[in-house]
């Protein structure tokens, strides 16, 4: 080779080597908080509810915001996070509901917090893949995940094995959800071991610690008081409005720490679903005992999770027992006092994203919901409580999504989105790709 041939081959490779290096995207610092149960109309109408929230409101004025976000069947904290880091429905992620299916309806089976489970990328695993450190406190589905897509993954509420009764999420134990395997030894200094702290006290101390510490470069966090208040009050019940008053100052601090390690940062609020007020629930399995479709071994059970029930049959080819089902539910919705607001079959259910393995979706109308016990009565009254799981197409079962930062647009109304369209907007922002997600991002950029 001559030497100028051989010069031109030096500066080719050169410039191979240096050209990734010059078109590098700079990397996005983002921090993802989830207020679970939180509706958007907590913070869209503050002044009507008599709200304090400082920190919820800049979103509305400094940030970019949606009315409303249509979520997943159901409604439910798990699936709901499992869309939103990955962009599709359950029936392509694989997580349809909090807990696994047990066909004979025990109260406590186990939850669904195996990172396995997941069937297509999340936004962790792009993200972690693009180069960026990613840290996590409390999110849904997130155990077993042995350093695959996480460099730091902490509990939700579980101290440390061996040092106190805290309580340990889901009876999964601490070792299975941590990691590194000593992360807590680092996160848990100085967390108060006393009786009555908080599910949010506890993943308030470990995320801050964990931005202080190790400086995640995406980093997500779950807080979770308010849905117990709606739970067990209704939502906008004094008790919720105390809870969010509470949760907005911990935003504030969320806020503070993140942007003390990273100026620059963008700030993501996040929920799963709304809620609604419920004052009667309704027990699906005394009609099924009634018609002789309550058997051991079984032939027909229920999956439920919370505003509807899956109906599942044990031999889903069994066609004449489908349709023995079928006109069964067809005529409990004709009665108008068991609050049965919608019927979904199995190919409906699958062109709305829910559980490929329902032979029927039972939604309920607002103020009701599924009850496990056999009784004389279809219904019962309830004192005021509140639950969600409904069917998405319910204004009052919508989720939040709001962020602001540097390059976000100030005070643009996104109006109503599909919560699919957040992982693919976080993924533009971060500058990642997400290929199972296929819904378009949305406008949040100047």
């Amino acid at each position: 080779m001559r030497l100028s041939q051989l010069g031109c081959a030096a500066l080719a490779a050169c410039t191979l080597l240096v050209a990734p290096l010059a078109h590098a995207v700079p990397k996005k610092h983002v921090l993802v908080i989830s207020l679970d149960g939180m509706r958007p109309d907590y913070v869209t109408e503050a002044d009507k509810h008599g709200e304090k929230i400082p920190s919820l409101r800049r979103f509305l004025k400094e940030g970019t915001y949606a009315e409303g976000v249509n979520g997943v069947i159901p409604t439910l904290t798990y699936p709901s996070h499992t869309t939103i880091m990955t962009g599709v429905w359950p029936v392509q992620h694989g997580v349809y509901g909090n807990m696994k299916f047990d066909p004979e309806d025990k109260p406590g089976s186990s939850a669904i917090t195996d990172y396995n489970t997941i069937k297509v990328e999340t936004l962790f695993g792009a993200a972690k893949k693009a180069g960026y450190t990613v840290g996590s406190v409390g999110w849904p589905v997130a155990s077993n995940t042995n350093g695959r897509d996480f460099n730091w993954v902490a509990p939700a509420n579980a101290q440390i094995e061996g040092t106190a009764d805290g309580e340990k999420p889901d009876n999964v134990p601490v070792s299975q959800i941590v990691y590194p395997a000593n992360l807590l030894n680092t996160l848990d200094v100085g967390l108060p071991k006393k009786n009555g702290i908080t599910p949010d006290e506890y993943r308030m101390h470990r995320t801050l610690a964990m931005i202080q510490k190790y400086k995640p470069e995406f980093m997500s966090t779950h807080l979770i008081d308010l849905d117990h208040a709606e739970h067990a009050h209704g939502p906008f019940s004094p008790e919720a409005i105390a809870a969010i008053e509470k949760l907005d100052g911990e935003v504030g601090e969320l806020i503070a720490a993140e942007k003390k390690v990273y100026p620059d940062a963008i700030i993501i609020i996040v929920s799963d679903h709304g809620f609604l007020p419920v004052d009667h629930n309704v027990s699906l399995p005394t009609l099924f005992k009634k018609a002789g479709l309550l058997t051991k071994p079984w032939k027909v059970a229920f999956y439920p999770t919370g505003g509807v029930v899956a109906v599942i049959l044990c031999d889903p080819k069994d066609t004449a027992l489908r349709d023995k089902v079928g006109a069964l539910l067809k005529d409990a919705a004709s009665h108008k006092e068991y609050g049965i607001r919608k019927v979904l079959n199995h190919d409906q259910i699958i062109a709305q994203g829910g559980n490929p393995d329902a032979a029927f979706i039972v939604g309920f109308e607002a103020g009701y919901t599924y009850s496990r016990k056999v009784r004389e009565n279809v219904v019962e009254d309830t004192k005021r409580t509140g639950t969600h799981g409904y069917l998405p197409d319910r204004p009052e079962i919508r989720a939040s999504f709001m962020l602001m930062g540097p390059g976000i647009a100030a005070g643009r109304d996104l109006g109503v989105i599909d919560m699919r369209q957040e992982a693919p907007t976080m993924a533009q922002i971060l500058g990642v790709k997400l290929p199972a997600a296929k819904q378009p991002a949305l406008h949040v950029q100047k």
